[in-house]
């Protein structure tokens, strides 16, 4: 896997992301299944930062009568792809999806694995920083570098 990069036309680095670094960014955006509501307060806060116009989360009550609520479901839109992690009450409690957009109508969506997905959204997360001083210090204050 070779580092996502670029520089700009004045000759300022825009960014670097090793392989190691890009796995570090990945790690971040698993969850962790013993504290799955604690997990998805982290990443909903996580992906906010890097990418505020493009993210949107779904939340519910904790119970019927609670006015205490809980995030269901965390979306992020980078370019032509939405990632969304999902929490269910079924046998496997976080469903993964990465969605293709074209026009702004979904065209193919495909469930994950918690690993494939974080991978994946780490990689995009990376081509939208080369692009984006917003989501490249976001990043990098995930990644520690600030």
């Amino acid at each position: 896997m070779s580092s996502v990069g670029a520089i700009d036309n004045d000759g300022l680095e825009k960014a670097v992301f090793g392989p190691s670094q890009l796995e570090l960014l990945a790690a971040s955006l698993r969850l962790n299944n013993s504290d799955i509501e604690n997990s998805m307060n982290a990443l909903s806060e996580l992906l906010r930062s890097v990418s505020p116009s493009g993210f949107n989360v779904k939340r519910r009550r904790k119970s019927i009568f609670s006015k205490e609520t809980m995030i269901e479901e965390i979306s992020i839109r980078l370019k032509d792809q939405i990632y969304t992690i999902a929490v269910t009450r079924a046998a496997n409690p976080i469903v993964c999806s990465r969605s293709k957009v074209v026009r702004d109508i979904v065209i193919k969506t495909d469930e994950l694995t918690m690993d494939k997905w974080a991978a994946s959204l780490s990689q995009q997360m990376a081509v939208e920083a080369e692009q984006s001083e917003e989501s490249r210090n976001a990043i990098n204050r995930i990644l520690g570098l600030n």
